[in-house]
C-alpha cells in the first residue's frame, strides 16, 4: 500500500516515498488493468498550510491484448503525479482530493490508479499495420489469408457506392 504518514509530514514538512507497487497489491483488485510487474512510484509530499501537495512519477508495464488480433502485449506506461489534498472542511476544488478526517496516513492508491487509467492506452495494437482476425473463421490475418470466400457486396448499396465513386 502506498501511503504517507501525516504525522511525520506535519513534523518534517516534507516526505519522500520511493516504492514498488507489486502486481498482487489490492490497488489492482477492482480494475481491468493487469500489471506486468511492479509499478515503480517516486513521490515527494509537502505540507502547504492545511493542504498536502504530492508530486512525483510512476513507471511500469501493463499486460494487455492487441485490439485487432488479441495478441498478448506488455505495454509500458509512465506518468507524472501532481496531487492536491485538502481538509474535508476546506473549500472544494475540482481536481483536489480530500484528506482523511482523522487519519494518520494518506493513501495515494486511488489517485495513482486514476492517473494510471489516464495514461494506459485504450486501444493497444501489436503493430500499426495489424490486420486483425477474420470475422468469419477467426484466423489471425497477420499470418496470411484465411481462405474464406469473399462475399459480393449487397447490391442495395450500389447507389451509395456510385455517389462515393467506387
Amino acid at each position: 500500500m502506498l501511503s504517507i504518514d501525516l504525522g511525520r509530514l506535519a513534523r518534517d514538512g516534507t516526505a519522500e516515498i520511493e516504492a514498488a507497487v507489486p502486481a498482487d497489491d489490492p490497488l489492482w483488485t477492482d480494475t481491468d488493468l493487469r500489471p506486468g510487474g511492479a509499478l515503480e512510484v517516486r513521490v515527494q509530499a509537502q505540507q502547504a498550510g492545511d493542504d498536502v501537495v504530492v508530486r512525483g512519477r510512476f513507471r511500469g508495464t501493463l499486460e494487455m491484448e492487441c485490439r485487432r488480433c488479441l495478441t498478448p502485449l506488455e505495454v509500458p506506461v509512465e506518468g507524472e503525479l501532481s496531487l492536491l489534498y485538502r481538509p474535508p472542511d476546506a473549500e472544494a476544488y475540482e481536481d483536489a482530493y480530500v484528506l482523511p478526517a482523522r487519519g494518520a496516513e494518506l493513501d495515494l492508491g486511488e489517485a495513482l490508479w486514476e492517473h494510471l487509467l489516464l495514461v494506459a492506452p485504450r486501444f493497444p495494437l501489436c503493430r500499426e499495420d495489424c490486420k486483425g482476425l477474420c470475422p468469419r473463421c477467426g484466423k489471425d490475418l497477420n499470418e496470411g489469408p484465411c481462405g474464406c470466400a469473399v462475399e459480393e457486396a449487397d447490391e442495395r448499396w450500389a447507389p451509395l457506392r456510385e455517389l462515393k465513386g467506387d
